[in-house]
């Protein structure tokens, strides 16, 4: 499922991603990890500009309490889009229709 979010604040709004609620819910972790003092990890974060919409947003991201919470506000709006399904392949039989108007002969046409 397609996550987008919509900022409808009057400032950037930004959302730390971290380990413990997004990583977890991701199956994967997405921190990065610093140099130096014993690899320690760097969550991910989120940035929305003043009335920008971000598509595809991981799903994961929806786990995170103060994600959550701006939703809940409305500080940010969600809309889930369904996966597009590919269309199905063309019947093989024609229409009746269009098959009728081909056998036809127009007048004036010998």
């Amino acid at each position: 499922m397609s996550v987008t979010l919509t900022n409808t604040q009057g400032r950037l709004v930004t959302f730390l991603l971290p380990h413990e609620s997004y990583c977890v819910a991701r199956d994967a972790c997405g921190c990065g990890v610093q140099p130096g003092r014993g690899g320690r990890r760097l969550p991910s974060s989120l940035t929305l500009a003043t009335g920008v919409t971000l598509e595809d947003v991981p799903e994961a991201a929806l786990s995170v309490p103060t994600v959550a919470a701006a939703i809940r506000r409305g500080d940010v709006v969600l809309k889930r889009q369904a996966p597009s399904v590919p269309p199905s392949s063309p019947s093989l039989l024609p229409a009746p229709e269009a098959s009728a108007r081909a056998s036809r002969k127009k007048r004036g046409a010998s």
